[in-house]
């Protein structure tokens, strides 16, 4: 565990369509594939674009590069990095 009682985890970047119910589709990709979400940050839409930062609560490289996969594959989202 960190400092402060937070587990060890990582954290995902996404630019994401501004949408409706875009980030409800992105955070039933996330509930289907069993990942814990520690923190989503949603920002204001910028030229219809969401910044959203998710932390999942997980460091095994072969579920976030499926996960990454699979967020890329939503016409959704624009991008998705991980920081």
């Amino acid at each position: 565990m960190r400092p402060g009682g937070h587990r060890a985890g990582a954290v995902l970047r996404l630019d994401a369509l501004a949408t409706p119910l875009a980030v409800a589709r992105i955070a039933s990709i996330l509930a289907h594939r069993q990942f814990d979400v520690v923190t989503m940050d949603i920002a204001a839409p910028i030229d219809g674009v969401r910044r959203i930062t998710i932390e999942v609560d997980t460091t095994d490289d072969i579920r976030l590069r499926q996960l990454s996969k699979f967020l890329n594959r939503s016409s959704d989202v624009v991008e998705v990095l991980r920081l």
